[in-house]
């Protein structure tokens, strides 16, 4: 089936030229044509991808078809090489063939605006890459003062999904040069616990790199050394490495880490100015509570998306207190349009529906049938900061809805970070037929999908009640610039004030109200917590018969329970901001009705959670203090 959207992240693109030492420029704003650079034909169809399909590091530049005989270039700035005869073109790619007959891709270049001369071509009819290309250019365009490289398609774009480009570099190559790359730490992590470094160095120059050193320093302290060594890396090829000595962080704080590769083929590199890269790394004194948001995109005229019906309603059933999934809707009564038009370019890779992201982090996006494999990931991840909702009032006359999205800090935190709030609504329904469901499930030659191969196609609307559907997104789908400050010191609580209207034809008490931790620096969703006060007890909380009274209680209140078999449990009490704030001991409880007491004497008025936790499974109450 062919895909629906491109999808535009974030591109670095570099150019060198040197004969002795680089002259570099920086493509890594963010836009696409990145600063300098223009395009000629389809604009639109290039973009800016999270990824790194073309072998580079990512991110990278790709080209998505379009239904059209036609051409188009990426072309580069002017670049002066008076003096020069020769000049080196190395750069990433990987050519996605659709079904043969598609555009010729190459590599052209000018000087004086004037004509384009092919340099280098290929005619793919099945997929091409990823793959390193270096090219040596010593046409007559060479040597002028405004010589500009393009990167071309031709013919039918249609016939190609994408084209992947990376890591382009135009240069007089060295002799010797390591170019360290990529380097990977997490930005956030446990006091106390290892870390290990990794990244990728490339080589530049002439001669293949056979060994070298990677030295992190922490804080300007003592260097630690890992050797690479008996390998055969010749230029344009990155090699991968992982230090053998962990980082460890015995303090909370945020630590800056510098690293350098050094001792390249037992001697001295030749161009330094591409062999340090740094970092920070935050180390948190506790680990604030943790909930997974994802975003699915799907739509009623998508006869797939019955798949992502089917494991949205199971992530949910499954993980009730710590998944929290958006179904943002295309092409149908459902639609919230700024957000729909913004889901291609936030899903990795976006190839169509249904599919979805998962707190917008890594590189590719998510089948719905493989939700659990990436909330498992998620779930673990170290956020900064605990997200709560926070005077939250509703006003059923004028229908206004106002409420605080406030996060704890527990580091110091550098990034762009923002707030967001979404409100999602379950069991939408309508009588028209865009509220019909297709479904390619039907008649069982797809396979079992949640009964859904029992259904016609398409489900009639009547049939049919939509959960999880993302109403609406405040401020936009990229957060509220400006509602966190920058810096953000440790220990400060943040809040940002948002109201909303609701419509009249969303039922307040089908609706939860989301807030979410932003990064805007690296795009992804940190923390986030939702409200849904108002409706019943989950199915998960009813089959132990979960229960805390009296509530309110002033001092001590009883947790009570039913287990089927002997288990270990334990308890513990959070406040509205996911900070610890009581923590009984894990016992060995029996069969049947149990007891826990629960000692709030030192704690403050307020709302907070009860969390049980049974084996794998945790268990959630809001419970109130009042003394």
């Amino acid at each position: 089936m062919k895909k629906i959207y491109a999808f535009f992240c974030f591109l670095c693109l570099s150019v060198f030229v040197s004969a002795q030492t680089y002259l570099s420029e920086d493509f890594s704003g963010g836009m696409m044509p990145p600063t300098g650079w223009s395009i000629d034909g389809q604009n639109a169809q290039w973009g800016i991808a999270g990824s790194n399909v073309a072998g580079g590091t990512a991110p990278e530049a790709k080209f998505t078809y379009i239904q059209t005989i036609s051409s188009t270039r990426l072309i580069s700035p002017a670049v002066d090489l008076t003096g020069l005869t020769t000049v080196t073109l190395m750069f990433n790619h990987f050519y996605d063939d659709y079904s043969g007959g598609g555009p010729v891709a190459g590599v052209a270049t000018r000087s004086g605006g004037g004509a384009w001369t092919s340099v280098w071509e290929i005619n793919p009819t099945s997929n091409v890459g990823p793959e390193t290309i270096v090219l040596n250019i010593s046409n007559s365009d060479v040597g002028h003062s405004d010589f500009q490289i393009c990167f071309y398609l031709d013919g039918n774009l249609y016939n190609i999904d994408y084209w992947y480009l990376d890591d382009i570099v135009l240069l007089t190559p060295l002799s010797l040069d390591a170019a360290l790359t990529s380097i990977s730490l997490p930005s956030y992590v446990e006091v106390g616990e290892n870390v290990y470094l990794s990244g990728s160095v490339k080589n530049l120059g002439t001669t293949p790199v056979t060994s070298f050193d990677i030295v992190y320093r922490v804080d300007g302290g003592a260097g630690q050394f890992f050797t690479v060594s008996g390998v055969n890396v010749t230029m344009g090829q990155s090699i991968a490495f992982t230090h053998n000595i962990p980082l460890v962080f015995n303090t909370s704080g945020t630590y800056s880490v510098v690293v350098d590769v050094q001792n390249v083929n037992l001697g001295t590199d030749l161009n330094p100015a591409n062999d340090t890269l740094d970092a920070y790394v935050s180390a948190v004194p506790w680990v604030p509570v943790k909930k997974v948001f994802a975003e699915e995109a799907t739509g009623t005229w998508c006869g797939w998306c019955v798949r992502g019906i089917c494991f949205m309603d199971y992530m949910a059933e499954t993980y009730p207190d710590t998944w929290i999934g958006a179904a943002v809707h295309n092409g149908d009564p459902m639609v919230n349009t700024a957000w729909d038009d913004a889901l291609p370019n936030i899903i990795p890779n976006f190839p169509g529906y249904p599919s979805g992201t998962i707190d917008r982090a890594g590189s590719d996006y998510w089948d719905p049938q493989d939700f659990e494999q990436g909330y498992l990931q998620r779930i673990t991840a170290i956020s900064p900061a605990s997200v709560g909702i926070v005077n939250f009032t509703w006003d059923p006359g004028t229908r206004v809805v106002s409420f605080d999205v406030q996060s704890e800090f527990i580091v110091d935190v550098y990034n762009d970070l923002r707030f967001a709030a979404v409100i999602l609504e379950d069991s939408v329904w309508g009588t028209s037929s865009q509220y019909a469901q297709a479904n390619y499930y039907s008649g069982g030659g797809q396979g079992p999908m949640c009964g859904f191969e029992s259904k016609p196609d398409p489900i009639p609307a009547a049939d049919m009640h939509y959960d999880h559907v993302g109403r609406e997104i405040l401020d936009g789908p990229y957060g509220t610039p400006g509602s966190l400050p920058s810096p953000i010191p440790s220990g400060s609580i943040q809040s940002h004030f948002y109201t909303y209207t609701i419509p009249s034809s969303w039922v307040f008490e089908k609706l939860q109200f989301v807030g979410l931790l932003m990064d805007n620096t690296t795009g992804e969703i940190l923390n986030a917590n939702n409200v849904v006060t108002w409706l019943g007890e989950n199915e998960l909380t009813r089959s132990i018969g979960l229960k805390v009274f009296p509530n309110p209680f002033s001092s001590i209140a009883n947790v009570t329970f039913s287990l089927e078999q002997p288990q270990d449990v334990s308890v513990r009490m959070l406040d509205m901001l996911g900070r610890p704030a009581y923590k009984a001991k894990t016992r060995h409880y029996p069969a049947g009705d149990n007891t826990i007491k629960l000692d709030g004497s030192s704690l403050e008025n307020g709302l907070y959670i009860v969390e049980l936790t049974i084996g794998k499974e945790t268990y959630t109450k809001k419970v109130s203090i009042n003394k």
